[in-house]
């Protein structure tokens, strides 16, 4: 049984989306938000004023777009539905039949940069416009990756979002998961369906080239992992 995806409009979780951002700051919060709002991480604000901000910028947004947002989702739904058959044909594949986690499968629309997934809820983000340069059919798919994944590693290894790897950092299961997917999306059979560049977050290049090459002469996910994760 495959999962059935919902993909929503909800402005109050597009806001609790960028507060959570907000409280990251650095180099996340730059690279999610838009460039006409990249202000609101001066030092200049308290952290309510910037949540009011957030606030009211969301709304304005939201309801100033209203038409486009709703017809990009309704686009990129009917495109979801002409490929979601040979995304879970290529799922089966890549993770040996392993069945779906049980969860919402709620995809929120964002008018952000950056598109998180719930692992617990089996909820995520993602751009509503078409011609944004992360293309929302490639997201939805990523997320989905993730959400296959972690019930994987843990129904295998035991292993949570959260879980430390013995004399590796705290980033180091994210990482891998993240890398993991990259190396997926340059996989032919994948790649056919999403044109992915499967392009590694910064600091994480090292990982990605030698885990590509893994999955090369590997092709398993099973040996893959062990030699990651074990």
């Amino acid at each position: 049984m495959y999962p059935l995806i919902k993909l929503k409009i909800n402005i109050k979780e597009d806001i609790k989306n960028a507060k959570g951002f907000l409280s990251k700051g650095g180099v996340w919060l730059d690279w999610f938000l838009p460039d006409n709002l990249k202000y609101v991480s001066s030092k200049k604000f308290t952290q309510k004023e910037r949540e009011n901000i957030i606030d009211e910028y969301t709304k304005h947004i939201h309801t100033l777009h209203k038409k486009k947002i709703e017809e990009g989702v309704a686009k990129i739904s009917k495109q979801w539905d002409a490929k979601q058959k040979r995304f879970y044909i290529i799922c089966d594949k890549l993770f040996k039949k392993h069945i779906w986690p049980k969860g919402k499968y709620i995809g929120y629309a964002s008018i952000y940069n950056m598109y998180p997934r719930i692992i617990r809820d089996k909820t995520f983000f993602f751009s509503y416009n078409t011609e944004h340069k992360y293309n929302p059919l490639a997201t939805i798919a990523h997320e989905m990756l993730h959400f296959i994944f972690f019930d994987f590693i843990h129904k295998k290894y035991g292993l949570k979002e959260t879980s430390m790897i013995k004399g590796e950092s705290k980033k180091y299961l994210w990482q891998v998961s993240e890398v993991f997917n990259n190396v997926i999306e340059t996989w032919g059979p994948y790649n056919r369906i999403f044109k992915t560049s499967g392009k590694p977050y910064p600091g994480t290049e090292r990982m990605f080239v030698k885990m590509k090459n893994d999955w090369k002469k590997l092709n398993d996910v099973d040996i893959l992992l062990d030699k990651w994760l074990k």
